[in-house]
């Protein structure tokens, strides 16, 4: 069972960290393309945004100020060998907090992709 957890959560990690590192480049594009058509976003005392339009709008918005987001303390769980859940702390130039859940689901192509992100801002600079 280990070895089937290692197994999907190296191949998922790879996902996230893409995620990480095109918001690190200000690539807004391709962090939007890491989620379903469908998701939901959650950034609780902020609003929740519901599929990509409204995602890529909360995003771009965003990403006017910030610069860099790191995440700390990271948790991943295997869920099934089709869903990995996330929790971590992160912070930013602009902001830092936690999230609660980031909910990845392997897709047919074999790509991972965010189904629900929620997170929280605990201080903003």
């Amino acid at each position: 069972m280990k070895y089937y957890n290692e197994s999907i959560i190296n191949d998922f990690k790879q996902y996230t960290l893409a995620w990480i590192e095109s918001f690190n480049k200000g690539d807004v594009e391709a962090c939007i393309n890491a989620y379903v058509d469908d998701a939901v976003m959650i950034v609780k005392n902020v609003g929740e945004f519901k599929g990509k339009k409204e995602i890529s709008d909360f995003l771009n918005e965003t990403t006017k100020a910030a610069k860099h987001i790191e995440y700390s303390n990271t948790n991943i769980k295997v869920i099934d060998e089709k869903t990995v859940h996330l929790d971590s702390d992160w912070k930013m130039n602009i902001a830092e907090g936690i999230i609660t859940l980031e909910e990845w689901v392997k897709q047919e192509e074999a790509s991972w992709k965010i189904v629900q992100d929620e997170f929280e801002i605990l201080k903003q600079y």
